[in-house]
């Protein structure tokens, strides 16, 4: 059942960076987690042609961090990583290998959080015309770095507050104290011990984000008899997928 619900959140995420129905490859899988030392620093994803020509993908990993909004901000992070192939050529219907290795500190006392984007790029573009080149097609999945002993934890608090328009509500936020990410599936938020409760259909950003590590996510909800500047008891309960 969760890998079911991962997948269905995968194809919400690619149907919002405008990956269509008919691809010209596939990716798999969709995340996955090394290990910063050892043998298990190697990831591998493969690759699957499904377009009826020859096709170019190259690869690269971005940082990945959240804002407290809850949207995800990127950066160049291959200095990380071992990349091989760093791009190859697919011939129609074939299937190829790529390997990632960690290159970072060996020793971390929590998850790092990545990217792995593959993207076709015209088959005439050489290694020195990375400039100007025009994405053709990508899948970005999921890349952590991490141990089997790190955890997540989501904490919620809230504070009475004013909208943009002056209106009372509470401003509510999330975080994950843990060391590990989290997605919050059917998350519930209660308020001032019960004088609030927010089902999933209340919380907007707050019951679709995944939390990374460290990270938090604030969502202000109008209420008309919240007190500006007073704190209010919080709690979550939801069901983790990692």
């Amino acid at each position: 059942m969760r890998k079911l619900r991962l997948r269905a959140l995968f194809a919400l995420l690619a149907l919002t960076l405008g990956v269509g129905a008919l691809s010209a490859f596939t990716l798999e899988p969709i995340s996955t987690t090394v290990a910063p030392s050892g043998p298990g620093s190697i990831g591998t994803f493969r690759i699957k042609s499904e377009d009826p020509g020859r096709i170019a993908i190259r690869f690269r990993v971005e940082s990945r961090d959240l804002s407290p909004d809850g949207k995800e901000i990127n950066g160049p992070a291959d200095d990380l990583f071992l990349i091989y192939p760093t791009r190859m050529i697919v011939e129609p219907g074939a299937q190829a290998v790529v390997k990632i290795q960690w290159k970072g500190p060996a020793s971390i006392d929590t998850e790092r959080c990545f990217r792995f984007v593959a993207e076709q790029v015209p088959l005439d573009t050489g290694p020195s015309s990375s400039s100007g080149i025009k994405m053709m097609f990508r899948y970005i999945a999921a890349l952590y770095v991490g141990r089997p002993s790190f955890v997540a934890e989501l904490v919620a608090s809230a504070q009475g507050a004013t909208g943009s328009d002056g209106s009372p509500g509470y401003l509510v936020e999330v975080r994950n104290t843990g060391s590990r990410h989290v997605i919050a599936l059917d998350p519930r938020i209660k308020i001032g011990g019960g004088l609030m409760s927010l089902a999933p259909e209340d919380l907007g950003i707050l019951a679709s984000a995944n939390y990374l590590p460290g990270k938090s996510i604030r969502l202000f909800i109008p209420k008309a008899d919240a007190v500006p500047r007073k704190s209010y008891d919080a709690t979550i309960d939801y069901e983790g997928v990692y």
